[in-house]
């Protein structure tokens, strides 16, 4: 078998350079076959799209050219996707890791860290001992001791992690996969790597120096008021799975590649800069989501209809997501009758200035969404706070309110169109459906117990 075939067998290994050298190859090679792809489509290609793109299009929501253009690149793709699995195995066993760390080659934005940690390891061996490390200042300012060397890793890595996020957020305005994949999974990976500079650490101690490295970057962004108590919170589940999986990650590595210095780090914070330049670079449109909620009311719709044009007070919530900050509806009041009135929804943060579009007594209430408030009031320790998230990245852009009659009364649905330029899109829209949800029901439980009051 020549030395050309002996690269894409399966069996075997394959050095750092050669990983990177065709890595480039097959990148540069797929980039540009899939931006002929989109050209031929009528379409835009960038870098982002490899791990944005999968976050908005669902199967049942594209259309048929959309179909099209995204089997031309499935097919395109099979190929490319072959060659990577073989050669992230062959270099994972190169490095001395687990060979089913394969896996993250198919998470979006993981498998370009994945590809960067790999292309700056060195063939690894299983040792007992670290060798002598070089006068270094990581040397000499990473104590030997375990807590010494904890506490000096947690710090250095919050404190990047930091200095990312408020490039990211307040000198780009970025809220990407940047900084909600990658970061997080840096802080776990450069944190146990770091730990692990001067000897093996067990996984229990690495995992507890990943947790105390988010928890201390969290803190820290709430001590300095880049970000509230409540958006923190609803990052965190997705900060500590990365994390965790960088963390993992790093821990096989200190604990088959002795060699393996802290200079593994650095690509990764620059690819993390790289992405967020290439984010805003692309811009993309974030796609428009549609939430519907649907309640079954005791009474006729015209009586439905009369209380949902313009309805009363509605009393304090119950729930106790209406108590952490989320703004939720008080009443709605109306201006005119018919197409072109205008309809006020107040929340507790200010109000919805909604035209009405379309106007079809007692079936159909449309609007769009000329202006709207803060979806929320965050937690801090600051009275004022100033975020660039509340302003421009959530918005609603137009709803409506079906009535359909049946046997058993009407059928009240509400529907809101909606964007948000925050990613990854799948994982900010659990949150922001399951909020549009208990907002919807909180309105139209209140016009049902109108409706079926006055029957």
């Amino acid at each position: 078998m020549s030395s050309f075939q002996k690269v894409f067998a399966w069996k075997g290994t394959i050095n750092r350079k050669q990983y990177l050298l065709w890595g480039i190859i097959l990148f540069a090679i797929k980039y540009n076959l899939d931006r002929l792809v989109a050209i031929s489509f009528g379409r835009q290609w960038f870098f982002t799209d490899y791990f944005i793109k999968p976050d908005y299009y669902a199967i049942t929501g594209v259309g048929e050219d959309d179909m099209k253009f995204f089997g031309v690149l499935l097919v395109l793709s099979l190929p490319f996707i072959w060659l990577g699995t073989v050669f992230c195995v062959k270099r994972l066993r190169d490095a001395g890791l687990p060979t089913w760390l394969v896996i993250f080659f198919f998470i979006p934005m993981l498998n370009f860290l994945l590809f960067l940690v790999l292309a700056a390891l060195p063939t690894g061996n299983i040792a007992t001992d670290y060798p002598d490390k070089q006068p270094s200042f990581l040397n000499a300012f990473i104590p030997n001791s375990k807590i010494g060397s904890a506490l000096v890793s947690v710090g250095l890595v919050a404190f990047a992690s930091l200095l990312f996020t408020i490039f990211s957020v307040q000198l780009l305005g970025q809220y990407g996969w940047g900084l909600f994949v990658g970061v997080p999974f840096f802080t776990g990976f450069a944190s146990v790597l770091l730990y692990s500079y001067h000897q093996p650490r067990s996984y229990k101690d690495s995992m507890i120096v990943t947790f105390l490295s988010v928890v201390f970057f969290g803190a820290a962004i709430l001590l300095i008021a880049l970000e509230g108590f409540l958006c923190v919170m609803m990052g965190a589940p997705l900060c500590l799975i990365l994390a965790w999986l960088g963390g993992t990650i790093a821990y096989f590595i200190q604990e088959r590649s002795r060699n393996v210095s802290a200079s593994a780090i650095s690509p990764m914070f620059i690819i993390l800069i790289f992405v967020v330049f290439a984010e805003k670079y692309a811009a993309h449109q974030s796609p428009l989501i549609a939430i519907k909620t649907s309640v079954l009311v005791k009474a006729e719709p015209q009586a439905v209809w009369d209380k949902l044009v313009a309805f009363s007070e509605i009393a304090p919530p119950e729930e106790l997501l209406f108590h952490t900050g989320i703004a939720y509806p008080t009443h709605a009041a109306i201006e005119g009758i018919g197409e072109g009135a205008i309809r006020e929804c107040h929340f507790t943060t200010g109000a919805f200035i909604e035209p009405i579009t379309e106007w079809k007594e007692p079936e159909l209430l449309r609007f769009s969404v000329l202006q709207q408030p803060p979806p929320l009031v965050e937690w801090s320790f600051y009275n004022e706070m100033d975020l660039p998230h509340l302003e421009g990245y959530f918005g609603s852009e137009k709803g409506q309110f079906l009535l359909t009659k049946t046997e058993e009364g009407t059928i009240l649905e509400g529907t809101t169109w909606y964007r948000h330029k925050i990613w990854p899109a799948n994982y900010w829209k659990l949150w922001s459906d399951y909020i549009l949800h208990q907002i919807h029901f909180r309105v139209l439980n209140h016009i049902k117990k109108e409706a079926e009051a006055n029957i």
